[in-house]
């Protein structure tokens, strides 16, 4: 029972860093505006957390060291603290976006001002955090995010065409012309972006040391990164092809998470709507509490100082000072008017450009035997390891003047 509650750290993460908001606005969107061409993202994206997600978790079990550990000793001091600011200020600016999205569902479901919601909603998150230990925490938000399974319920019973699904595993080059060409790329680097979100990293290796796994847990370390992201992936997929039947025929380019909500519904009517929009609430509600803490997280592991969800707040003052700060300056952001979706924008193109500094350092220790020991990398390891870093330092480069050429994905 144990181990199989342990495999809510998985899910939590998959499900609040894989379809977090932006994950599930803009995998829609790729939809409505490529068909099932981008289906190939999915399984790219998927394969390169999982290798990472599991090498984090075994340097946090082998070597002691969580994420931002790793970073300060690899990239040295200086670099290291342009990746802290630049990891928390995603972070921050992902926790705004997610309380903000939060807000449009309880009031689409209550009707209450969205303003009212989102201060209440971040009073009870940070209750929440403050009062539950990390095992509650984690399950209790990933148990919760399993009703997002009625979005993949839709999409298969609204009967897609699954040879046309399986011809979008494989890229293709497209000969709509430049301004589509762009637009294809933006939303590529994109998917592929939001699959691979820092912060999950950050929150997974974190947690290993929180459960006090050892190397007794290196199977289940393997199991919980695979499955979690495996459950993500194929959530990600559905959304693709909700996208692709539900708004790509009517020639609808869905810029509300309103919208979006109601195509994981459309096929079985109001109460499906409601366990939709649940789902998207947990998944949501699991992205801003795991962006909060990786950014406590990140500081005190950067500066070496206490930290730990399940220590007493008083004997890790600077980790729940941070916290505190992240979901504080996440509501202030969120509170000026500006768009979640407009956060988000900004939140997958950024996270993109900072990506090549997490994952490098986390390669480079997990290949080292000197101190992985037995548990280093295999040279297939380290090679695919290399062939995705390789990728993403591409995507990097890509992503920004992306995001200019193309208006952030405008159509």
């Amino acid at each position: 029972m144990n181990k199989l509650l342990g495999i809510t750290l998985g899910i939590m993460t998959a499900l609040g860093g894989f379809v977090d908001l932006g994950q599930i606005v803009f995998t829609m969107q790729a939809g409505a505006l490529f068909g099932y061409q981008l289906m190939w993202t999915v399984v790219l994206g998927t394969a390169a957390i999982i290798v990472y997600m599991e090498m984090c978790g075994r340097i946090a079990v082998v070597a002691k060291e969580p994420v931002f550990a790793v970073v300060r000793n690899r990239l040295g001091f200086r670099l290291g603290v342009v990746t802290l600011i630049a990891s928390n200020l995603l972070n921050v600016i992902t926790c705004a976006a997610e309380l903000g999205g939060i807000a449009i569902v309880l009031h689409l479901l209550t009707g209450w001002p969205e303003k009212i919601l989102l201060i209440v909603t971040t009073v009870v998150f940070a209750a929440i955090v403050f009062l539950f230990r990390f095992q509650w925490i984690e399950r209790t938000f990933g148990l919760w995010g399993l009703v997002m399974i009625v979005f993949a319920v839709s999409a298969v019973a609204l009967h897609p065409d699954w040879s046309q699904v399986a011809r979008g595993l494989v890229p293709a080059i497209s000969h709509a012309g430049t301004k589509q060409n762009l637009l294809y790329a933006y939303f590529a680097v994109g998917m592929f972006s939001a699959l691979l979100m820092e912060y999950e990293v950050h929150f997974y290796s974190s947690g290993a040391m929180e459960e006090d796994w050892t190397v007794k847990d290196l199977g289940e370390n393997f199991m919980v990164a695979s499955l979690g992201s495996i459950l993500g992936a194929v959530l990600t997929a559905a959304l693709l092809v909700l996208g692709v039947l539900v708004f790509l025929p009517r020639g609808i380019f869905p810029e509300m998470l309103s919208t979006t909500a109601m195509a994981g519904a459309l096929s079985f009517g109001r109460k499906a709507l409601v366990l939709a929009l649940l789902g998207t609430m947990a998944c949501l509600a699991g992205a801003a509490i795991e962006t909060a803490l990786s950014g406590a997280y990140n500081l005190c592991q950067f500066f070496n100082l206490a930290w730990g969800k399940n220590r007493p707040p008083k004997s890790v003052p600077v980790y729940t000072a941070m916290w505190l700060g992240m979901f504080t300056v996440a509501l202030l952001i969120a509170s000026t008017g500006l768009r979640p979706l407009q956060l988000v924008d900004i939140s997958i193109i950024f996270g993109m450009a900072i990506m090549p500094l997490t994952y490098y350092p986390i390669l480079r220790v997990a290949a080292d035997k000197n101190v992985m020991g037995k548990h280093v990398n295999s040279r297939a390891d380290t090679i695919v390891g290399m062939l995705f870093l390789a990728i993403i330092a591409v995507a990097a480069v890509a992503a920004i003047p992306l995001m200019i050429v193309t208006h952030s994905g405008r159509p």
